[in-house]
């Protein structure tokens, strides 16, 4: 079986590979076994390749991959009794570790059947962008109180990402103020056409900082769900006001979040991370259902979320690392064995 693995902590093109594992995967007694059709890459994926040392002595290598869609080949003895799966049935791995291969066993739990109607470039990349997206809005709420957000305006980095297009469309629905912040203009106008009722700056333009004021209209801004971090925070650090929270989720201007000390204390801004990961054991089972039914209804209401960027073979992954990490990226990426 083909898999792509990693055998030292540092950059994706240098320390992935793919090989061949020799042994035939089995799935454990609470498992399932799935044959891939489609294998997400995310920004995630790159940054534990480059961050997260979770590589064992033993084995010398650890697979990668966290999210996939695939065919249900072979289930685990306490899983056949259960009636849920079946083989045959065609599944989301959420999570499914070590996904850039042939196959992967995952935890039945993970294993989420697809609606016949809901395509594999759809559910390849629906459920850890839904899942992040009601993680970071669950984040700001435990922040920032109703009132306060009804009255103010929350800012949103990246905005051409696909989570922030997400956290966009779920704010404007709830009668929010929300402002996209895109790095270009193509990018701005892009997630505005798509958004309707949403503005987006783009930090290109000299003025950027002056359209957002603008934009908000007076209101106060209140929160930042952040992507981005870096030099943008530290820009934005003006535009906000007192007491205003900071929702950070991703690292990708580079892994500082920009903000000082003293500003935190002067302006008494409260910082919070968030990652998807807390979804499985902090948010109940029932809230967890309604979560995964919400994505699959949400594939159907807003398709311009789910475009895909490059679809490409496990040999060719270096080509697909290469396809995430593009500047102005309209789409996703995919891995197909």
């Amino acid at each position: 079986m083909k898999a792509i693995v990693q055998s030292a902590l540092g950059e994706p093109a240098t320390v992935l590979k793919l090989i061949d594992i020799q042994d035939t995967p089995q799935p454990g007694p609470e498992e399932v076994l799935m044959d891939v059709k489609l294998a997400s890459v995310h920004h995630g994926d790159l940054g534990m390749t480059r961050f997260q040392p979770s590589i064992p002595e033993d084995v010398g290598y650890v697979r990668r991959g966290s999210e996939a869609v695939g065919i249900v080949r072979a289930l685990g003895f306490e899983v056949e009794g259960q009636g849920n799966l079946k083989v045959g049935d065609r599944v989301i791995g959420f999570p499914a570790l070590g996904s850039w291969a042939e196959s992967v066993a995952i935890p039945a739990l993970t294993a989420i059947p697809v609606p016949p109607e809901v395509g594999d470039e759809v559910a390849a990349q629906l459920l850890i962008n839904y899942v992040t997206a009601r993680m970071i809005l669950r984040g700001l709420r435990k922040t920032v109180s109703d009132e306060v957000l009804g009255g103010g305006a929350i800012l949103v980095t990246g905005a051409s990402t696909v989570v922030a297009r997400l956290l966009l469309h779920f704010l404007n629905k709830e009668g929010l103020k929300s402002i996209g912040l895109a790095r270009s203009a193509v990018s701005a106008k892009r997630v505005a056409d798509e958004q309707r009722g949403v503005q987006v700056a783009a930090t290109e333009d000299a003025d950027w900082q002056a359209q957002v004021t603008s934009i908000a209209a007076g209101r106060k801004i209140v929160g930042v769900l952040d992507c981005v971090s870096g030099a943008v925070v530290e820009d934005i650090v003006p535009l906000l006001a007192d007491d205003a929270a900071i929702i950070t989720y991703g690292a990708l201007g580079g892994g500082q979040l920009g903000v000082n000390l003293p500003n935190i204390i002067n302006r008494q801004f409260v910082i919070r991370g968030v990652t998807f990961g807390r979804w499985f054991y902090e948010v109940p089972r029932e809230e967890q259902i309604n979560d995964i039914q919400s994505a699959f209804k949400l594939a159907d209401e807003l398709p311009s979320l789910f475009k895909v960027g490059g679809i490409y073979s496990l040999a060719d992954f270096q080509q697909a690392i290469a396809a995430v990490e593009a500047p102005n990226r309209d789409g996703f990426v995919f891995l197909k064995p």
